[in-house]
């Protein structure tokens, strides 16, 4: 390795740490200018400083390095697409995903749970997986709303294969309704992500993993039909799956000229993303978790 080499590399961190500044400098003040002019409202317990903060954590980790790989203007629009949302990485509410180098902010499902309780008046959402050998009834009132009218589990059953899911919510005013979907179903959504339902997350705790697509097709209704009209991009359950955590491979280096600033018609026009390729979460699905019905997302 040459002198020159050696100082390049020695460069490295100190040219990451100032890229990190500009991004979060401008991604606050274009957060800023949406406030200013009322085109946002944010979460009054959500701080862009910290979501911002964790956000860096994962993206400088040296393992992916994504900071360094992606495009310095395609991470400040996923930065400003997490803030504009209200959504935390820290809980695990979004996710970054390379495509190429290019930067995407993805909900995970506990972030479509968050967005419906924030726009879509969702009060509580839980969701059960159906085995075989599980004796499930459900029904469809003159309303059109589903109802399960029974569901019985043994200890025996719930080893045997998952052969669909459903998702009973309640709204604030007190509608309830139920997402169901069958395994054909499932795994139809499943086929829209990276690993195309073949992950170990899919194969070791597909009963978790079926839960949180009819959560995420449950939830991303109730966002679309808000007043609010958050738009959630094509119409498909796609399960996100949370990288590994960051399993795609970045295909090519970032640019590494002057940070430009964000274009405002990118957040402004592009409707929310309907979790690509959300990467396999291998532990157990968490508990349910979270812009007000008053705020008006720019995009």
């Amino acid at each position: 390795m040459t002198q020159k080499d050696l100082s390049n590399k020695q460069d490295q961190p100190q040219e990451l740490a100032t890229v990190k500044r500009d991004i979060s400098a401008q991604v606050l003040a274009k957060v800023d200018a949406f406030q200013r002019t009322g085109e946002l409202r944010l979460p009054k317990d959500y701080s862009p400083e910290n979501a911002l903060k964790s956000a860096y954590i994962i993206l400088s980790d040296p393992k992916n390095n994504l900071l360094a790989k992606c495009t310095k203007e395609s991470v400040a629009t996923a930065l400003l697409k997490m803030v504009t949302w209200g959504l935390s990485p820290l809980k695990g509410q979004c996710y970054f995903i390379p495509y190429g180098d290019k930067l995407e902010c993805t909900p995970d499902y506990s972030g479509n749970i968050t967005l419906a309780k924030r726009y879509g008046g969702l009060k509580t959402i839980k969701a059960n997986a159906i085995f075989e050998g599980d004796e499930f009834e459900f029904e469809v009132g003159m309303d059109g709303r589903r109802k399960v009218i029974k569901h019985k589990q043994t200890l025996g059953s719930i080893d045997s294969p998952v052969v669909g899911a459903y998702a009973v919510y309640e709204l604030e005013d007190g509608t309830t309704d139920t997402e169901v979907m069958s395994i054909d179903m499932i795994r139809k959504a499943w086929g829209q992500g990276a690993t195309k339902g073949n992950s170990p997350a899919h194969k070791n705790f597909a009963d978790q993993m079926a839960q949180k697509t009819v959560i995420n097709r449950a939830c991303k209704l109730l966002i679309r039909s808000s007043s609010d009209a958050v738009l959630m991009g094509a119409d498909s359950d796609t399960e996100t799956e949370a990288p590994n955590r960051y399993t795609k491979e970045v295909e090519q280096e970032a640019n590494q000229g002057d940070i430009i600033d964000i274009p405002t018609e990118e957040v402004t026009s592009e409707p929310l993303a309907d979790e690509p390729a959300q990467a396999d979460s291998p532990e157990p699905m968490a508990n349910s978790q979270e812009l007000t019905a008053d705020t008006e997302v720019p995009f």
